[in-house]
């Protein structure tokens, strides 16, 4: 004798609801309680007899949910009239039908009589999410194809997982991502307050915005109710107080019967959309109030049952028909009518195409190869399409509105996340075939910026990408970090390089470059837009070595010479008059190279904390205390290194002092009518109206240093960059006021007369000079 426990299967499918991604995990629950009735050896497919199709399905004929019976009782109906005319193929179709009340235990009882008794083909139709996913695995273990389930899960859409499972109805998800759509395009600057029920439905339909609306309009508040509530007065007052002017709600018939009537109370009128499956006109829209529900919005997938204005049609002459003659006791205005019909034309072209191959696995091969599909009764231009790796026939909806007592669709049909409503990327991918691509390569390069950033996972990297993240604004501004080594190759990328319009550079850098004269009159050639932050000196060693003056003779890293660590090193090093050998690598790959004693010591010079410092945990290596010299105050800051930035290196509450260089976003000094002026303003405008934004987490803290005002002391700022200060920020406000930054002390500028002439000897630099000609005579030679 087979046990099942009944108690502990209830249980298992009352937790569905929990987490709608959850539902067939869930369900295998409720199949493993069946201890032998799941069977790992498929069934094997009873033969038909010779003039009988023989299916399966259990339908609400009582209990809560008895007014879905009417689906059941159509297809039986329909299928009473592909009998009278002769069946499909050649043989009868014998629908077995049993009430299941709602209750997914007496759902899973009937399926396994269905089954095992009386040996049906497959099950059809099956109504609801519980009931469908208490049978789902059963019928996937026994390979019974469990057709066409009625429910709004994505659930059934999941061939890997259950590839004898395949549903009918538009998704909760694609349903939401409809209505994301339509408000991306007609309503992209508003709010959103958000009623759903607090169930797998509800949050299912939830999620699908969200991913719809791809964080490009804000969804400022969210009142989830019970199916248990008796009013949604206090959710009601909740989302009107957010001042949202979209309201969408996810409900059942009756709370959107409230939602309606209370929207109207309140005297709150946004633009108001509700779910398919709260959108009937004698379930929701009478009782609500025809009045109160002019202008709603929601989306259909299939025709009204009854519209005076489309009677003489062909295809409402023979749904009319059929209702007069098979269902006359159903009215035709009952939506749950009009979706049997459209499963029972479905089934039909299923069976039609199976040919006298009836087994199991035939059905199921045709089941998956709907191509194209326009069903009467259904939305024009919305079609039914399967395929192996998709078991979700419909996925198209259109939006309809309630103008004048009448539902009315318009617009063009949807489906699901629409790539080009939230991707810029895809939108312009799909222009493609419509413009020319000097056009549209036109209208992508107007309002490109490019900028140079540092290597992969530095601080100028992190800050170009929030940069990104923050500024980008499709066609209007896009934002295009480059990866470079850092400050000395973006000064020259700036000079040279095609397409660059700004980097991050270093003001010492831009100092040294003057000093030396390697760069002709670069104080007229370059302008900063803003001071960004400091960067410190790292300094990474044995224990053994206790201050910088040690370093004298040793071998130190100081990254590769196009980097910003390269300069600023070799100018604090020539400061304090230390001469070690240096070498050129990057420091995160010398780590090693310290540890087995190959270098003395690693200089890094970012601003903090460095990603790859911060796994660095080795109780032989610290890092070195710089000392603020006199020398190094013309062109440097003071700072520290803390525990909270390197708990791995300084002792928990110390710190460590260092020296900071000052880090700025520099650009070619362009001509005020250039388009490259003009590009770099909109980055100008743009960046200083999201500094706050910025400051704020996740971006990098460094941000917070960041003081649009400060100004970079012997050096011009842009043009535009200073006007927009002089309107915006005038010099009496506070800067930490205007940004909520705090402002870095200012810089002491070097005088003139304290640069080096280029004729100046400097060993270090002529013995990078030197590396870099032997490097140039080794290429040569390959």
């Amino acid at each position: 004798m087979e046990q099942w426990s009944w108690a502990s299967a209830r249980d298992a499918v009352r937790r569905l609801n929990i987490a709608p991604r959850r539902i067939a995990v869930a369900a295998l629950v409720v199949a493993a309680m069946a201890g032998s009735a799941v069977s790992d050896r498929a069934s094997a497919a009873p033969p038909p007899g010779n003039n009988e199709i023989r299916i399966g399905n259990t339908a609400p004929y009582t209990g809560p949910a008895s007014a879905y019976g009417v689906i059941a009782k159509v297809i039986s109906a329909y299928l009473d009239k592909v009998n009278a005319e002769g069946g499909i193929n050649g043989r009868k179709v014998n629908m077995i039908t049993y009430d299941d009340a709602y209750e997914p235990i007496k759902t899973m009882e009937m399926t396994r009589k269905l089954v095992e008794e009386d040996q049906v083909l497959f099950t059809l139709a099956t109504i609801g999410t519980n009931t469908n996913a208490a049978i789902q695995p059963y019928l996937n273990s026994k390979k019974v194809p469990q057709l066409f389930a009625l429910s709004g899960a994505a659930a059934w859409d999941q061939p890997r997982e259950f590839p004898w499972t395949m549903g009918f109805l538009p998704t909760y998800t694609a349903e939401a991502q409809i209505f994301a759509q339509y408000i991306l395009e007609n309503h992209p600057r508003s709010r959103i307050a958000v009623l759903y029920q607090e169930d797998g439905m509800g949050k299912e339909y939830l999620k699908g915005l969200k991913d719809g609306l791809g964080g490009k309009v804000a969804i400022v508040a969210e009142a989830p109710y019970k199916v248990t509530d008796t009013n949604i007065d206090a959710q009601m007052a909740k989302l009107k107080a957010s001042n949202a002017d979209v309201f969408i709600e996810f409900t059942t018939p009756k709370f959107a019967i409230m939602a309606i009537r209370r929207s109207a109370e309140l005297g709150w009128r946004p633009a108001h959309f509700v779910a398919s499956i709260a959108n009937s006109y004698s379930a929701v829209i009478q009782p609500a109030g025809a009045q109160n529900a002019e202008g709603l919005l929601s989306a259909a997938y299939r025709l009204e049952g009854e519209d005076a204005a489309a009677a003489g049609d062909a295809v409402f002459r023979e749904w009319s028909a059929f209702m007069q003659r098979y269902v006359p006791s159903v009215s035709k205005t009952n939506g749950q009518a009009v979706l049997g019909y459209l499963v029972s034309k479905t089934l039909v072209e299923v069976l039609k195409n199976c040919g006298d191959d009836l087994s199991r696995e035939n059905i199921m091969k045709q089941a998956r190869n709907i191509k194209g599909v326009q069903l009467p009764m259904m939305v024009q231009g919305i079609l039914i399409n399967t395929s192996p790796s998709d078991h979700a026939p419909i996925e198209q909806m259109r939006m309809m509105r309630f103008t004048n007592g009448n539902w009315q669709h318009f617009g063009p049909v949807r489906s699901g996340i629409d790539p080009g409503a939230v991707s810029d990327s895809f939108k312009t991918i799909f222009k493609y075939g419509t413009a020319t691509k000097r056009d549209l390569a036109n209208q992508l390069n107007a309002n490109t910026v490019s900028l140079m950033t540092g290597s992969f996972g530095s601080t100028y990297a992190q800050v170009g990408a929030d940069l990104a993240s923050v500024l980008d604004n499709g066609t209007n501004l896009r934002i295009l970090p480059v990866m470079g080594r850092g400050s000395v190759q973006a000064v020259a990328d700036i000079l040279l390089l095609r397409g660059v319009d700004a980097g991050i550079v270093r003001k010492d850098t831009l100092a040294y470059l003057d000093r030396k004269d390697f760069a002709k009159d670069i104080r007229n050639q370059f302008v900063y837009v803003a001071k960004m932050f400091n960067e410190e000196m790292h300094v990474l060693a044995p224990k053994t070595i206790t201050n910088m003056r040690e370093l004298d003779g040793k071998t130190v890293v100081v990254d590769l010479p196009d980097s910003s660590t390269f300069v600023t090193a070799i100018n604090v090093f020539e400061r304090l008059g230390i001469r070690p050998h240096l070498i050129y690598q990057e420091p995160r790959l010398a780590v090693d190279m310290l540890r087995k004693g190959e270098v003395d010591a690693i200089v890094a010079i970012e601003g903090k904390p460095l990603q790859w410092l911060n796994q660095v945990n080795d109780r032989n290596l610290h890092l070195v205390p710089v000392e603020y010299a006199k020398t190094l105050q013309e062109e440097y800051l003071p700072s520290k290194l803390s525990s909270a930035d390197y708990p791995g290196l300084v002792p928990d509450g110390g710190y460590v002092e260092t020296v900071a260089a000052e880090a700025v976003l520099a650009s070619y000094n362009w001509a005020p009518n250039s388009d490259r002026y003009r590009r770099l303003s909109l980055l100008v405008d743009t960046m200083f109206d999201k500094v706050a934004q910025l400051q704020r987490p996740p971006f990098h803290p460094k941000w917070r240093e960041m003081a649009p005002r400060a100004t970079v002391s012997g050096w011009t700022r842009f043009k535009a960059a200073q006007e927009w200060l002089d309107r915006n920020m005038p010099p009496a406000a506070s800067v930490s006021a205007a940004s909520g930054a705090v402002p870095a002390p200012a810089p002491v500028a070097a005088p003139a007369a304290a640069f080096s002439s280029p004729q100046e000897r400097d060993p270090l630099y002529r013995e990078f000079l030197e590396w870099r000609a032997s490097r140039a005579k080794a290429g040569a030679n390959r």
